[in-house]
């Protein structure tokens, strides 16, 4: 039996009612700057969080000239769940800091034919998709990464009822990879790096253990996108 942690969006095609609400967009790097730097806002991020977003509101979609070959940090959160609200809730602090050029962070929490379609759109050369899942190999906060070519490819059944549910509206992280895996609409090179949950009742921000955890997967998100 497999988990199912995702939620149910309110319009029927899996879209979001309302577009993302707008946020200031990751800024660039200039020439001879070492874009692994960390400015002060990061150490600042609640404050960003609270000002820039605000609860449940979402990251600004990547920057408009990001084109084919580009490297995209795709964050999947579902709202007001605490822990699993982990991609969104992640880009958010992330996009105060200064990424490389081709580096496009993008809040990819919608349903997941909708992220196939966008995929095909932007056409990356590389993805990393970030994402709070209840696994239960290890205790709140393990961290899991993994390439998705070390991964057995979705059963088509399990791909149908995924798709299915997700057109009426159910969006998480494994639908996403099983549907955008079926179709080949994610590169060779994607990395999947995953938190596991302490806490999913309703309610806004992180528990500690998952809390504990940000500062590493920016680090592994750093390595990643540097490669």
């Amino acid at each position: 039996m497999r988990v199912h942690t995702g939620v149910m969006r309110a319009a029927q095609d899996g879209t979001p009612d309302n577009p993302p609400s707008p946020a200031t967009p990751p800024r660039r790097a200039a020439a001879g700057v070492d874009p692994g730097a960390t400015p002060a806002t990061w150490a600042e991020r609640d404050e960003v969080l609270d000002t820039l977003l605000g609860p449940g509101a979402q990251v600004r979609p990547g920057r408009d000239d990001a084109g084919p070959g580009c490297t995209l940090v795709g964050g999947i959160g579902l709202p007001w769940l605490r822990d699993l609200d982990f991609g969104t809730n992640w880009l958010a602090r992330a996009a105060s800091l200064v990424w490389p050029d081709d580096v496009v962070l993008e809040d990819l929490s919608y349903a997941a034919h909708r992220v196939m379609h966008r995929l095909q759109e932007l056409q990356p050369a590389r993805v990393v998709l970030l994402g709070c899942m209840p696994r239960g190999t290890g205790p709140p906060g393990t961290i899991r990464r993994y390439r998705l070519s070390g991964v057995p490819d979705p059963d088509p059944g399990e791909v149908h009822e995924r798709l299915g549910e997700a057109v009426g509206g159910i969006v998480d992280l494994d639908h996403t990879l099983a549907v955008c895996r079926h179709w080949d609409a994610l590169p060779d090179d994607t990395v999947v790096i995953e938190v596991e949950p302490a806490e999913s009742e309703f309610g806004w921000g992180f528990s500690q253990p998952v809390e504990d955890a940000v500062d590493e997967v920016l680090a592994m998100v750093r390595h990643e996108v540097s490669r």
